[in-house]
């Protein structure tokens, strides 16, 4: 591997942590390889939610996940970071070892190549996640065609009878978003109550009594049915009382199981699957940095903004990593040459 592959930060995670800490990055003018394990960057904005809209990101009324997530990889990529998808990085380990970060460089490895780095910056949200599937084994062979985890487009669901699953925040948040663009929206839960926003749970109740939705509880769904595509479910309540219902879609919003991987293999001070960092975002290990959702620090406050707090500190702790021995300065995007062609 020559010299000129040498990065000088690599972001594992290109969720909108990681992308806006390539963005810091390139501010300060430090060449930057992004890897993630997704298909697609933005991470839990493009795979979990991408149709919903965000509230709480400053200079937004409102923005959708997917849309936060287009802006966020553009304004990176000003920079031109090198991106590596589909790619899951398997360990970290210090090629070089010495008294001074001066000599150090990383070996990351994954489970396509091998990269080095001068720094590591780790941004991997939540870790390898997945939804949580109903167990039953015929489940499997709708996935992806009328059964599904995720929502994508909401256009895809105009005119179909739609059948959703659960009682959190999504599973009600979907219901609303559809009801204006599916023929049907059905809510099926195994419980009598809701773990939703208060709000969202007195709207989908004020829905109901105006005939827009139908709410079943407390039922469990027993069975799928269909040929090619579902065309109904079997839903049972406590008592042993069944009900069929007709569908062309099926939702199931029954929450998501995450697990950090090789991730807890890399000699990490991890507590409750998030990595303990310091207020610079310094871990354990000289040279390796988390942000956003995976660190935790005093105070964390888990939300987008944070992560973008977090990854400007993370650059700047970086810096004497990559420069060692040089001064390190704070900039402005005011002041970048980059920039200037746009005022």
């Amino acid at each position: 591997m020559s010299d000129e592959s040498i990065k000088d930060i690599t972001i594992i995670g290109a969720g909108p942590s990681g992308l806006f800490t390539a963005f810091e990055a390139g501010m300060h003018e430090a060449s930057v390889r992004i890897i993630d394990s997704l298909p697609e960057s933005g991470g839990q904005l493009s795979a979990l939610y991408p149709e919903k809209y965000i509230f709480d990101v400053p200079g937004f009324t409102r923005i959708t996940a997917k849309d936060l997530a287009r802006n966020l990889f553009g304004q990176a990529n000003q920079f031109s970071p090198e991106l590596r998808l589909n790619e899951t990085v398997v360990s970290i380990v210090d090629k070089i070892s010495s008294e001074g970060p001066a000599q150090t460089l990383f070996e990351v490895s994954t489970d396509k190549g091998v990269y080095l780095s001068k720094a590591i910056i780790i941004a991997a949200g939540l870790g390898a996640f997945k939804p949580r599937s109903l167990g039953l084994p015929e489940v499997g062979r709708f996935e992806g065609n009328s059964v599904h985890y995720f929502i994508r487009e909401k256009g895809y669901f105009k005119g179909k009878d739609v059948i959703i699953v659960g009682g959190g925040d999504s599973a009600l948040d979907w219901v609303i978003n559809l009801i204006d663009t599916a023929r049907g929206v059905t809510l099926v839960h195994r419980k009598d109550t809701f773990r939703a926003h208060p709000n969202t749970i007195q709207q989908i109740g004020e829905l109901a009594k105006r005939g827009r939705i139908k709410i079943l509880t407390p039922f469990e769904v027993k069975e799928v049915y269909g040929d090619e595509a579902i065309k109904g479910i079997r839903i049972i309540d406590g008592t042993g009382k069944e009900a069929d219902l007709r569908a062309d879609a099926l939702l199931l919003m029954l929450g998501f199981t995450s697990d950090l991987g090789p991730i807890e293999k890399w000699g990490l001070d991890i507590d409750d699957s998030r990595i303990k960092v310091n207020l610079n975002m310094e871990t354990n290990r000289k040279g390796v940095f988390a942000v956003g959702d995976i660190a935790n620090y005093p105070g964390k406050l888990k939300l987008i903004l944070t992560g973008f707090s977090d990854g400007a500190r993370a650059v700047k702790s970086a810096l004497p990593y990559i420069r060692p021995g040089d001064k390190v300065r704070h900039v402005h995007s005011t002041s970048l040459k980059i920039f200037s062609k746009t005022s």
